[in-house]
């Protein structure tokens, strides 16, 4: 994959990208995704949270999974590498190796040394606890993809409101390149086009909308799908 990889080899130019954010590194699910319309796909490492019961493993425990998922697929897959603990550098560079396209992870987290990869594109999440100069200087640093994780915990699920859209458009005012929307809120097919209005050019499902069996998510995946070929 070209270092110069980003979301808009994976999309139409002008379009907005629908990425699949995979709640188990599952093919069944991948091939879900895929088959709804997905764009691209992200697969997880070192995620261990409790209360959900989500757990995504070391990048030795999930490697078989991920390969069988990047050979399952024909869409760019990429990877987010963990939080409290991260991948090391050597491991994402075993990633680039396996064809792993990007990576996504929250500034506050990601090693600096990450910069120095040179065949996964970087994809930088903001937080909750963001600051408004950081959406200033991202792109500064070689990376063209914002995740805009910024919702905090306690509304996840909650239905989208004018102040995510505004929160939203400020960062696209901001940041010179593309910004992607996770559905943190329960954001509706619908509402596709109001992300639009707000000049969002990627929208990352997950499971708070789609579910976790891969019927759900081809569903979910293909009404998304549907409503971005409507506006666009």
């Amino acid at each position: 994959m070209s270092s110069h990889f980003n979301i808009n080899e994976a999309i139409k130019a002008g379009t907005m990208g629908l990425i699949a954010s995979l709640p188990r590194n599952d093919v069944e699910l991948a091939r879900a995704a895929e088959r709804g319309g997905a764009d691209m796909l992200k697969v997880h490492l070192n995620v261990r949270h409790a209360a959900s019961g989500t757990y995504f493993g070391s990048l030795d425990e999930e490697k078989e999974r991920i390969e069988s998922i990047i050979d399952a697929v024909d869409i760019p897959v990429g990877i987010m590498p963990g939080s409290e603990v991260t991948a090391t550098l050597d491991e994402m560079r075993r990633l680039e190796d396996m064809g792993v396209s990007f990576y996504d992870i929250y500034a506050k987290d990601m090693p600096a040394e990450y910069l120095d990869l040179d065949k996964m594109a970087p994809m930088a999440a903001l937080s909750e606890s963001w600051k408004h100069w950081e959406s200033n200087h991202i792109a500064a640093m070689g990376i063209n993809m914002l995740e805009a994780s910024i919702v905090p915990h306690t509304e996840y699920g909650n239905p989208l409101v004018l102040s995510d859209l505004l929160a939203y458009s400020y960062l696209v005012d901001q940041f010179s390149g593309i910004v992607i929307v996770p559905t943190q809120k329960a954001i509706k097919p619908a509402e596709v086009r109001l992300l639009d209005r707000a000049g969002v050019r990627g929208l990352m499902i997950g499971r708070i909308v789609t579910g976790d069996t891969p019927e759900s998510f081809e569903k979910t995946t293909a009404a998304f799908a549907a409503a971005i070929e409507d506006v666009f």
